[in-house]
């Protein structure tokens, strides 16, 4: 059985000039894939390409074994949906009817939508679990729920492929946790295809099947850890002040260390916030440094002194050191 769903073969992509050249990748129906790079690395490029918004330079792109560059704008629009970051504009309109817009590649005028095609919208608000909002005007939502609305929009679009361009950019930390969150969930009750293109990598890395980054022109495919680890994706992504943290999987801003304490840690939250306040004021952490800070029953104990608060504690370390 032939598993290769989407098939992309010596691909170049880009204006006048190719961006990124000798594109070569296959991907399984019911991935998700992540695409991730610096900024003016070709991921637009990429998903523009495929879109066929953007020719392209050299190579194809095989989706069941059909060339797409031979598909008109109806078949497209029937075989991949696409989520933006944000909309230029929203509409005046109920978030019902925006999601209904999804159906428009298999409407011929100004066609009723049957009871069937309205079970499919109803379905997809249940699906991103914002059913309560769908008689909410579009241009009175959060971000957070707009995002959901346009997620839907695409579900109702009933492609095989899904693809969404920095989904999360324009959304505060709770919502781009919540995004990512449903575009896994989705991608395992669906069965479709996903192809999400995020500068989130640590989120992408949590949740894709298969990695796409692009870096200096240049195409690389895989297993995420796999792609992360040969091309040394996060150190290509720290900079001078601002290091990757393996211990905790984030970056964090990389703060000189000018002081040195030994902090004994009873392992509690506010062992924790302690430890970052003490990285983010300069001081690192080391067994064999002179100031001890003990933590005791949510207490601070250091230099014979019992501390209600963190501040109180970053205060005095300045002092005495």
């Amino acid at each position: 059985m032939n598993n290769e769903f989407i098939h992309i073969k010596n691909l170049s992509i880009g204006y006048s000039q190719a961006v990124c050249s000798g594109i070569s990748v296959v991907v399984k129906k019911g991935e998700l894939v992540g695409l991730a790079g610096k900024n003016g690395s070709g991921k637009s490029t990429l998903i523009k390409s495929i879109l066929g918004l953007l020719p392209v330079l050299n190579g194809k792109i095989e989706i069941n074994s059909e060339n797409i560059q031979h598909w008109d704008v109806q078949k497209r629009a029937r075989e991949i949906a696409v989520v933006f970051s944000r909309l230029s504009q929203t509409p005046g309109i109920s978030v019902f009817d925006m999601v209904a817009l999804g159906r428009l590649p298999y409407q011929s005028g100004f066609s009723k939508l049957n009871s069937t095609e309205i079970n499919l919208i109803e379905n997809a608000l249940e699906m991103v679990g914002i059913p309560h909002l769908k008689n909410r005007l579009a241009n009175e939502l959060s971000d957070g729920q707009l995002q959901m609305a346009m997620i839907a929009r695409a579900l109702v679009q009933d492609t095989q492929i899904v693809i969404m361009d920095e989904p999360t950019s324009h959304l505060d930390i709770e919502n781009q946790f919540k995004i990512f969150e449903l575009i896994y969930k989705l991608s395992r009750e669906t069965g479709k295809t996903f192809i999400v293109a995020s500068h989130q990598i640590e989120l992408l890395l949590q949740n894709s099947t298969q990695l796409w980054w692009i870096d200096n022109g240049n195409f690389h495919a895989g297993f995420p850890e796999q792609i992360a680890y040969e091309q040394r994706i996060f150190e290509k992504l720290s900079q001078e002040q601002i290091k990757f943290d393996y211990q905790t999987g984030n970056f964090k801003f990389h703060h000189p260390k000018n002081k040195s304490v030994n902090l004994i840690s009873d392992g509690s939250d506010l062992a924790y916030w302690v430890k970052q306040a003490l990285e983010r004021n300069g001081f690192e952490i080391a067994e064999n440094s002179e100031f001890e800070i003990n933590l005791f029953q949510n207490k601070l104990y250091f230099d014979n002194q019992i501390f209600e608060t963190i501040e109180e504690l970053i205060e005095n370390l300045h002092t005495n050191s």
